[in-house]
């Protein structure tokens, strides 16, 4: 089943500015005309004002707080470096039969953050703490229930697409998209399947290959996508971090699903060899069902196991960012 997109953003809000009008004694024509022509100024202001938090809520688009600099010659290593992840629930943070999301996005920032403090405090070079002093954002996009293929189908639109929120977050653009998708296809594919155990052994290396090609094109182009993206020094600078598909109760269940999920997560790892931005990296954790970490429906997280993939992920994205 299909759901409603989570999507997370902060919007900037404005300040109430306070106009005072003051009535004089004067012609009466004189005083109704000076009030009209600073409500005028007063509405036009509140307009202006509200229209990039309302165009960002009307849209759905994930937005990042503003670096506070009018400057826009300012050096880019002053401004935050900022990281998108996009996926299905494991990104939005669905954790069955709890109704809250706890998305892994403000655990990935708050230990990237720790980090590059802890590094600015044990330098004493000044030098070295433009990075610390610019700090990281993350932003988020989870579609539940969504497949990578049905994220490539709608990839242009403007609420949920991949493009259109790589389009719209400029100034900085996004310097890292990490990108979790596939247990949806896999799910989706083996679930009509026979056991491997009970069919001819050609044959079933044969519709293999077929659902790990379904599995990973779609996955490629997302990534691809991101590759593609032009940023705002004018050239294709994004980096993509490929986190491998975790496992399941469905997996253990079921070997064909099994068998799927590592000659993609293979496939996956091979294609981040073949490509100088994109990196690949294991889902850091094992499923198994009496692990605090995994939800009881056994596909998803506990709020504790997302805290543990935020934590774990932003290893990797440091070393990306110290590579680049």
């Amino acid at each position: 089943n299909v759901h409603t997109p989570i999507i997370e953003g902060t919007y900037n809000y404005f300040p109430m500015f306070h106009h005072r009008v003051d009535l004089v004694h004067s012609h009466p024509l004189h005083t109704f005309y000076g009030f009209r022509k600073k409500m005028i100024r007063v509405l036009f202001s509140t307009i202006v004002l509200l229209i990039p938090p309302c165009c960002s809520y009307f849209l759905n688009l994930p937005t990042f707080p503003s670096t506070g600099k009018r400057n826009v010659s300012v050096k880019m290593a002053s401004s935050p470096k900022r990281i998108f992840c996009y996926g299905d629930s494991l990104t939005a943070g669905s954790s069955p039969p709890l109704d809250p999301l706890f998305p892994y996005g403000p655990h990935l920032e708050q230990e990237l953050n720790q980090s590059l403090q802890s590094s600015a405090l044990s330098s004493s070079s000044s030098s070295s703490s433009s990075e610390s002093e610019s700090g990281v954002v993350v932003r988020w996009r989870g579609l539940p229930g969504w497949t990578a293929s049905a994220m490539v189908e709608y990839m242009n639109d403007s609420t949920i697409g991949l493009r259109s929120a790589l389009d719209a977050i400029r100034n900085p653009s996004i310097s890292i998209v990490i990108i979790l998708a596939g247990t949806n296809d896999i799910g989706s594919i083996t679930s009509s399947m026979f056991d491997s155990r009970n069919s001819d052994l050609d044959e079933s290396n044969n519709n293999n290959m077929e659902s790990v090609k379904l599995v990973m094109d779609p996955i490629v182009r997302l990534h691809k996508t991101c590759l593609d993206c032009i940023g705002d020094r004018g050239r294709k600078d994004m980096q993509t971090l490929a986190v491998g598909i975790p496992g399941s109760a469905w997996q253990e269940r079921n070997s064909n699903a099994a068998q799927l999920c590592a000659d993609v997560n293979d496939a996956l790892r091979q294609f981040a060899a073949s490509e100088e931005r994109v990196t690949y990296t294991d889902f850091p954790f094992l499923y198994q069902s009496d692990d605090i970490k995994w939800s009881s429906d056994g596909l998803h997280l506990s709020p504790e196991g997302y805290e543990t993939l935020g934590k774990c992920l932003a290893q990797s994205v440091k070393e990306m960012c110290m590579e680049k």
